[in-house]
């Protein structure tokens, strides 16, 4: 059986990569930072999809230790570890001449060294093995920012450049490393955004709705199960970009 470690899938676009990969037979592990009840009611819906082997690992990704610590217990549950979905993501928006030093650290650490933090952990395993498959969760905000979120932006056009260069680095282990760039979601966190600026967001989409769960998973399933696509950016979603 292949195994998926997805980080911050207690909720929103993590969970339902979650659910997906359940669903496609994967043993997955569910990271969260703290809600473990709700990584646990994910891994509940998986067994109840009739597929047994799910685990939540509690992790903060900030702290590479606990990363290295997670990575191994991944092992010592299922053996190997076959695709990490780097997932985890906050906002802490707020304009530049009013952003707080924590506030733009905190959105870097969770969003690019903690990406960086588990791919490294990852990819020493999957060198061992000699395949893998690393799927980094960007932002099409990478490509088109908005007002008031610059940490946000340059973490994830970061996560953008670290996909790529992982991507030449790690290819000899035959591990492939790509990112996808989610649109607009109906989540948690797009839950925060005023409602006018919604409407906005939708209006951008030439299709005039947002993306679909079921079709960012859909991207995600395939690049988890591609040897040959590596380095890649892959826009899921209806805005021109």
């Amino acid at each position: 059986m292949k195994t998926v470690l997805i980080t911050g899938a207690s909720r929103g676009i993590g969970r339902e990569l979650a659910l997906a990969f359940g669903r496609a037979g994967y043993a997955v592990g569910v990271n969260c930072q703290k809600e473990k009840d709700k990584a646990e009611a994910v891994v509940q819906e998986i067994y109840e999809a009739g597929n047994k082997e799910a685990e939540t690992y509690l992790a903060d990704v900030r702290d590479s230790l606990k990363v290295r610590q997670m990575i191994d217990a991944v092992i010592v549950r299922w053996g190997h570890l076959d695709v990490l979905v780097n997932n985890a993501g906050i906002t802490r928006d707020r304009t530049i001449l009013k952003m707080t030093n924590g506030e733009w650290n905190e959105v870097i650490d969770v969003n690019l060294s903690g990406a960086f933090w588990c791919l490294r952990e990852a990819a020493r395993v999957m060198a061992q093995e000699k395949q893998g498959h690393i799927i980094n969760v960007a932002s099409i905000m990478a490509m088109r920012p908005g007002f008031g979120n610059v940490n946000y932006v340059a973490a994830k056009a970061g996560l953008i450049a670290l996909t790529k260069g992982a991507a030449r680095e790690l290819g000899r282990f035959h591990i492939t490393v790509n990112a996808v760039l989610p649109g607009f979601h109906e989540t948690e966190m797009s839950a925060q955004l005023p409602v006018d600026h919604k409407k906005k967001v939708l209006e951008e989409h030439v299709t005039g709705q947002s993306t679909r769960a079921e079709d960012l998973a859909r991207v995600v399933l395939e690049l988890a199960q591609n040897p040959s696509v590596s380095g890649q950016v892959f826009n899921v979603d209806s805005r021109v970009i």
